[in-house]
């Protein structure tokens, strides 16, 4: 778990007050992230009021613009060069259309290279044979123009020169080591255009345009790659005298902005505040096509929007196939074919989330089976099959998991390993990585991430090195946790707070939403959510007695501390059929702590561990506590195998036994918990001072074992309702149920998910994938998810959903994979890793 800091209160002045609308929360906010003045303040929320750089303060901008016109008016060739990435498919796409709409439609063509044929950057090859086809067609290419590529690509422009070509190139990627030997020691502006630089340092480009040249702190310097494809495009139509026709792109900016993850300070958040009014009201077939396709409102998007349901379906296609496509929905003016090429990109990202959630298992496998991972300053993991596309996906998941750096690598046999590394705020990954140049074949990125390619017998050398130049690289003053602006109240929160602080917003790198915590929460209600009950909505109850709803996406199969809960959130708006309700965002909880122990961090006795592993089971008895003196946890195993005396011992048993304020004096794992979460859930719940580790294994955990006690639960339930939920008589202040009400209860039954899979002594998860394989199979019908992670069932209709069903079973395959390689961890590992574990689960 990570650490949860809370940033320091900063008395707002009364002039920011009074810009903030009298809400002293947003106006601390405010101060506590440096827009402390009005001054600052007032650009910061309205746009209108910020004065954006001029496109020529971009170093390069100006020669690469007029190398540009004056192409147009020769009537020449362009070939546009991307990137497969969301910020290269709106950095292409924006370029194609500002010099179509100059030069003509015939005059531009493009090239989005592949990822798993080409990898980034221009390659040699790659170039010469667009430039033959093109000569060999009778139109050959005269200029090329690079976005979000190009500034490491020496070897692809000397080519383009030796073919004739006016080269630009447009990139926001970190300078090569050429660049900045050039520019240290140079005065702010460095007394050298851009074009020089091109000329010393990427052989002979006629214009390069980079922020990276500007000196740190310069408003320009975090635009991304479109951003600067953006300043370009802004100077060459005002030398075509049709300045202020740029602004219709800005959608496109604000795509890529927030799928860049950029920083959102200065020009960058201005263009995305005007971008995201633009994309409002855009017109553009293929976003449209996009929108709907994402069940979003238009007029509703917001920088979350984009984050969450535009990107990473764009971004599906660059990682799993051809992201051409995306740069012809972005320019398309077809509406039906934008609907054909937004139905790919659904369909696309359906299964990279597939292929996440199995990479995801997989590399928390490899943690499980090897601990001391972890104990590097960045995660560094390998595995023969994992797909490229997601690599860099999964590494941010594990960033956010384990607050340190990661690097993920695919390594073929007999193949170099590559793959995507992903950082902490404070430690600088790119220049990190570089810093191990010597053991790679290649690398690119900035501080945030990277790219990596070396050779596999180098794999554990880079692990070591990498780790020693992460220290190097971090800002130690940076502490990497769980973010919050402020301790909170729920009788503090309000429809009106939450509409104040929007005026903050957009929000992401740079500027992150708000979070809040409120200390000794009570969870009044627990359900799941969504069709395949994936997430979670809480109700939680504060001292005053106020109640709100806490929606936990993704939260379905994390165990949530038992008693009062510390919880941190953001706040949200639900909107449905017009009336607006406030709603927090689940983001992170712990057991409620004591007030003076919140956000200080205590160390516990270590706890004392009995590792009866190797005992004969018939000899286990005589070296345990009675039940009496102990919290036993007996899931999933026969129970003609226990000692005398010991009986079955589900997970909520243990809170009988320990409420989280007073210590039980030992806890006996005679199962073998299913999760680490289980185990964090028992610890905490139980607070034992002595665990007594048997490891005995569960009976079947089996996929067909499973399944088959899953269906044989769902029969029995079916054929004898009552006894599985007893009828209940209705409260005074209740009417008696309906006629229809009576049938559905009649012809339906309830089933306990968590009584479930304490049964088989698994996790919640494989049962919920479970059900849902039997509704897919025909089996069942999942009519809703009730309170208490309870789902109601009905008989099926026998008719298969086969490829559903296929899905269903390999993700269940992965779940029953992840338990079984934590219990042998916790069967096999030594004395001292399992020391270590426990007093981790503990903490």
């Amino acid at each position: 778990m990570l650490p949860w800091i809370l940033a320091p209160a900063v008395e707002p002045s009364p002039e920011l007050l009074a810009l903030s609308g009298g809400h002293r929360l947003v106006a601390r906010i405010l101060a506590q992230r440096g827009i402390d003045t009005p001054t600052k303040a007032i650009p910061f929320l309205d746009p209108q009021q910020y004065l954006p750089a001029p496109p020529t303060t971009l170093l390069g901008v100006a020669e690469a613009a007029q190398h540009l016109h004056s192409a147009i008016a020769r009537g020449e060739q362009f070939l546009i060069w991307g990137d497969f990435d969301v910020d290269g498919q709106t950095s292409t796409a924006l370029l194609v259309t500002a010099l179509r709409a100059l030069a003509g439609d015939d005059t531009v063509r493009f090239h989005v290279p592949n990822r798993f044929v080409e990898s980034h950057g221009i390659k040699v090859e790659m170039l010469r044979s667009k430039l033959d086809a093109a000569m060999a067609a009778g139109s050959p290419v005269q200029v090329l123009v690079s976005c979000d590529t190009g500034i490491a690509e020496g070897a692809a422009v000397a080519l383009a020169k030796e073919y004739g070509l006016t080269v630009v190139i447009t990139d926001h990627h970190d300078l090569t080591a050429e660049l900045q030997e050039l520019v240290v020691g140079v005065d702010p502006l460095w007394g050298l255009s851009a074009a020089e630089a091109g000329v010393q340092s990427v052989r002979r480009a006629d214009a390069i345009v980079n922020p990276k040249f500007l000196p740190a702190g310069d408003p320009l310097r975090t635009l991304p790659g479109v951003g600067v494809a953006y300043k370009l495009v802004q100077q060459l139509y005002m030398l075509a005298g049709r300045a202020g026709e740029e602004k219709e792109l800005l959608d496109l900016v604000a795509l890529g902005i927030v799928a860049d993850v950029a920083e959102q300070v200065h020009d960058a958040r201005y263009l995305l505040q005007l971008g995201l009014a633009k994309l409002r009201t855009t017109q553009r077939a293929g976003l449209l096509a996009l929108m709907n396709i994402s069940r979003i409102d238009p007029a509703a998007l917001t920088a979350e929007s984009i984050g969450f349901q535009l990107g990473p379906r764009m971004n599906a296609l660059g990682r799993l196939e051809d992201a051409t496509v995306a740069v012809e929905l972005l320019t398309t003016r077809d509406a039906i074919r934008a609907g054909q090429l937004a139905a790919k990109l659904e369909r696309l990202n359906q299964d990279r989330r597939l292929l996440t959630s199995q990479t995801t298992r997989a590399a928390n496998e490899i943690i499980e089976r090897d601990p001391s991972l972890l104990g590097y300053n960045a995660l560094v993991l390998a595995h023969p099959n994992w797909h490229a596309g997601v690599v860099g996906i999964v590494a941010s998941k594990l960033v956010e998991q384990f607050g340190k750096p990661a690097v993920l690598l695919l390594n073929p046999s007999g193949q170099a390993a590559r793959g995507s590394a992903r950082s902490v705020p404070g430690v600088d990954i790119g220049s990190a990585i570089a810093a191990c140049g010597h053991l790679l074949l290649s690398h690119g990125g900035h501080s945030g991430a990277a790219g990596v390619s070396l050779l596999p017998e180098n794999i554990d050398a880079f692990r070591r090195e990498l780790s020693r130049q992460v220290e190097v690289y971090s800002d130690d003053s940076v502490r990497v946790g769980v973010q919050i602006d402020a301790e909170v109240q729920l009788n503090d929160l309000s429809l009106l707070l939450a509409d104040e602080l929007a005026r903050l917003a957009p929000f992401g790198s740079g500027n992150p939403t708000p979070q809040f915590v409120t200390y000794g929460l009570t969870v009044t209600d627990d359900r799941r959510m969504g069709r395949e009950g994936v997430h979670r909505k809480l109700a939680v109850r504060g001292e005053s007695g106020d109640q709100l709803p806490v929606v936990w996406f993704g939260g379905a199969d994390s165990e949530l501390p038992a008693g009062p809960v510390d919880l941190v959130y953001t706040l949200n708006v639900n909107e449905y059929k017009g009336d607006r309700s406030l709603q927090l965002m689940y983001v992170d909880s712990r057991p409620a702590q004591p007030v003076a122990a919140v956000n200080v961090t205590v160390k516990q006795p270590a706890l004392q561990v009995i590792d009866l592993r190797k005992v004969e089971t018939a000899n286990l008895g005589d070296s345990l506590p009675p039940p009496q003196e102990a919290t036993w946890f007996v899931e999933g195993v026969r129970l003609d195998s226990l000692p005398p005396g010991i009986t079955y011992a589900p997970r909520w048993q243990a809170m009988q036994r320990g409420d989280g304020t007073a210590a039980a004096p030992a806890l006996v794992l005679w199962s073998i918990p299913p999760s680490p979460a289980l185990l964090h859930w028992l610890l905490n719940t139980v607070q034992p001072e002595t665990v007594y580790l048997c490891g005995q294994y569960t009976a079947d955990d089996s996929a067909g074992g499973v399944l088959r006690a899953v269906a044989g639960m769902c029969k029995y339930a079916l054929n004898h309702p009552h006894q599985m939920t007893p009828p209940r008589e209705p409260a005074p202040s209740q009417p008696a149920p309906s006629q229809q009400e009576a049938l559905v209860m009649a012809t339906t039954a309830l089933l306990d998910i968590n009584h479930m899979a304490a049964r088989l002594g698994t996790t919640e998860a494989i049962m919920r994938h479970a059900l849902l394989w039997l509704e897919a199979r025909g089996n069942i019908y999942l009519v809703e998810w009730l309170a208490g992670d309870t789902v109601r069932i009905a008989a099926g209709d026998g008719q298969p959903q086969r490829e559903q069903l296929r899905q269903i079973e390999d993700e269940i395959a992965e779940l029953l994979a992840e338990v079984r390689a934590y219990r042998r961890f916790m069967q096999r590992a030594r004395l001292p890793e399992l020391h270590l574990r426990l007093d981790d689960a503990r903490g």
